[in-house]
């Protein structure tokens, strides 16, 4: 399969154009680096950031279901 055919498969896939699914990615992975740094900063403070980690992953998680559930097809199935 070529570059470009797998590139427009999965933005089809996720019915979303080029910036939309930049912008869902690039901000996610923002989340995740920012999250980073202050689990960092956790592992030497322990009372800073308590939560930082699993505020990620709850984000994370309701951000894609969400989007899961934005791009599922007619009959209940979902596209990947």
């Amino acid at each position: 399969m070529t570059l470009k055919k797998k590139w427009t498969e999965h933005l089809d896939r996720n019915d979303m154009t080029y910036w939309s699914h930049w912008w869902f990615a690039v901000g996610h992975g923002y989340h995740c680096i920012r999250a980073g740094i202050y689990l960092c900063i956790h592992g030497f403070l322990p009372c800073f950031y308590r939560h930082a980690g699993s505020k990620l992953v709850h984000s994370l998680e309701k951000d894609f279901v969400e989007r899961e559930h934005e791009t599922s097809n007619e009959d209940g199935g979902v596209r990947l």
